[in-house]
C-alpha cells in the first residue's frame, strides 16, 4: 500500500464568514474598519494613506516623509516614542509605495489606545527635524544604490518605461539624486500638503470590542485636519508602444521577461473564471507555465503569471528570469504554452485544482489577526467592501469548468502580451520576441 493511499479525501471547504466589524467614516474622511479576531489578546492597525507623486521628485520626499514620520513630535523626540511603546510591548513603522504611505502597529490588545495615541500626534504634529531628515535622506542614498542594481527592479521600471513612458506615479524606489536634493523643508511641506484623512483607511484587528475600537480610534484622530480636497485618483495612461522591446544590458549572465495584457476589474463578475484560468496558465507550482518552462525544458529559474495594479488598471503579468543564453527559448515556451490555453482548455482537474489553491490562500490570509489586518487593508486600498474576501469564495465556488475555458480562449491569446526582454539581448532576433 502506497502512503497516497493512506491519505483521506479532502473535505468541503469551510464557509467563510465575516467576524464581527464596526465600519464607520470620521467627518474628516477617515474610514475606521475594526475587527474582532480573538485568537490570542493583541491587536494589529493598519494606516493607508493616499499619495500622488507628480514627479521624480515627489516620490523621493515621500520616502524620506515615510521615513522620519514617527521620529518625533512638537512633545516626545523619537527615543521616547519608541520607549514609551516598548513599555507598553507595542510598535510602530512607517513606509511608502508609490501611491501609499502606511503604518503598521502591533502590541497587547490592552496597548491599543496608546497605539493610536502615538500614531495621532505623529499624523499631526511630527516635527521632521532637520537632523532626522539629514539622517534618513544619508541612509536612503545608501540604499536606493544597491537596490537600483537589482535586475527585477530594472525590468519593471523598463516594462512601465515601454508601456506608458515615465511613471513617477508607480514609483517604488526613488532615484539617489532626487533624494539627495530632498530638503527638510521639502518634508514639512509634503507632510501639511499630503498627509490627510481624505481617501484614507484605518484597520484594527485583534481581541478587541470593533465599536469600542471604532471610537477610540475617532478620538485619537479626531484632530487630524482634513485637506481643501483629496488628491485626484490616478488613472493609467493608454499603453504608448505594443510589441516587445529588447532592453539591452551588454554583458547582463541573466535575462528578465515581463509581458502583461489588461485583465478584468476585480469587481467584474468574470474575475472569479479569469482567477482560476490564470492559477491554471501560471498562478502556482503545478501550473502549466512552470510545468513546461522550468520543469520539462529547464530554462527559468522562476517564471510565474499574477495580476498587477498598473493605477487604475489590472493587467496579467507574464514574469521569466532567466539566463541570457536561454531567453529565446523560455520566450518559445511562453508563447507554446500560452496558445494551448485556447487549444486545450483547462481541464476539470485543473479547474478544480486551482479553485482549491485559491481557497487554501484565502485561509492563509485569515488565518491570524496579522494576516486578517494586511487582507482588510488590501481589500479597501483596492475599493473593495471588507466582505469582498467572504463574497469572493463564494463566487469561486460556481465557477464551472466552461467558464475558466472561456476566460482562457479570451485573455491568454499572445498577440495580446507586450513588454520587455532586458538582459544582453545582442543574440535575440525579432522573430524571437514576436509574439
Amino acid at each position: 500500500m502506497t502512503h497516497a493511499a493512506l491519505l483521506p479525501p479532502v473535505g468541503p471547504v469551510p464557509e467563510l464568514v465575516l467576524p464581527p466589524t464596526a465600519d464607520v467614516r470620521l467627518p474628516s474622511g477617515l474610514r475606521v474598519v475594526a475587527l474582532r479576531h480573538t485568537s490570542i489578546p493583541m491587536a494589529e492597525l493598519r494606516l493607508a494613506v493616499p499619495l500622488d507623486a507628480g514627479s521624480f521628485r515627489t516620490a523621493a520626499v515621500h520616502e524620506l516623509l515615510a521615513a522620519t514620520l514617527l521620529h518625533g513630535t512638537a512633545r516626545h523626540d523619537r527615543e521616547s516614542i519608541t520607549n514609551g511603546l516598548a513599555r507598553d510591548g507595542a510598535v510602530l513603522s512607517a513606509s511608502r509605495s508609490s501611491r501609499w504611505l502606511g503604518v503598521s502597529g502591533s502590541g497587547p490588545a490592552a496597548a491599543l489606545p496608546a497605539l493610536l495615541g502615538v500614531l495621532g500626534a505623529c499624523l499631526t504634529e511630527a516635527r521632521h527635524a532637520d537632523p532626522a531628515v539629514r539622517a534618513a535622506r544619508e541612509r536612503a542614498v545608501r540604499q536606493v544604490a544597491t537596490t537600483r542594481r537589482q535586475p527585477h527592479l530594472l525590468a519593471s521600471e523598463a516594462l512601465l518605461g515601454h508601456l506608458y513612458g515615465p511613471m513617477p506615479r508607480m514609483t517604488d524606489v526613488p532615484h539617489a539624486a532626487d533624494l539627495a536634493a530632498v530638503t527638510a523643508e521639502e518634508v514639512r511641506a509634503a507632510h501639511r500638503d499630503a498627509v490627510r484623512p481624505d481617501r484614507a483607511v484605518l484597520v484594527l484587528v485583534g481581541d478587541l470590542d470593533p465599536v469600542h475600537a471604532a471610537a477610540l480610534a475617532a478620538r485619537a484622530l479626531g484632530e487630524w485636519p482634513a485637506g481643501d480636497s483629496p488628491p485626484p485618483l490616478p488613472h493609467t495612461p493608454e499603453t504608448g508602444r505594443p510589441g516587445v522591446a529588447r532592453i539591452h544590458r551588454p554583458g547582463a549572465a541573466q535575462s528578465q521577461i515581463r509581458l502583461v495584457r489588461p485583465a478584468l476589474d476585480r469587481n467584474h463578475p468574470g474575475f472569479a473564471a479569469l482567477t482560476l484560468a490564470n492559477i491554471v496558465f501560471g498562478g502556482y507550482f503545478s501550473s502549466r507555465l512552470v510545468a513546461d518552462v522550468r520543469e520539462r525544458h529547464g530554462l527559468a529559474y522562476r517564471c510565474e503569471s499574477a495580476f498587477h495594479d498598473h493605477l487604475d488598471r489590472l493587467v496579467i503579468s507574464l514574469e521569466a528570469d532567466t539566463a541570457t543564453a536561454s531567453a529565446a527559448g523560455t520566450l518559445r515556451r511562453m508563447r507554446h504554452v500560452l496558445r494551448g490555453m485556447a487549444e486545450r482548455p483547462p481541464s476539470e482537474a485543473e479547474t478544480e485544482a486551482a479553485r482549491r489553491y485559491v481557497t487554501g490562500m484565502t485561509a492563509l490570509a485569515t488565518s491570524s489577526q496579522q494576516a486578517w489586518a494586511s487582507t482588510l487593508l488590501m481589500s479597501l486600498t483596492l475599493g473593495q467592501e471588507p466582505d469582498r474576501i467572504a463574497h469572493f469564495l463564494d463566487e469561486l465556488a460556481t465557477v464551472t469548468t466552461a467558464d475558466v475555458a472561456a476566460a482562457a480562449a479570451r485573455f491568454y491569446d499572445p498577440t495580446d502580451y507586450h513588454g520587455v526582454v532586458l538582459g544582453d539581448t545582442a543574440h535575440l532576433t525579432e522573430t524571437d520576441t514576436a509574439l
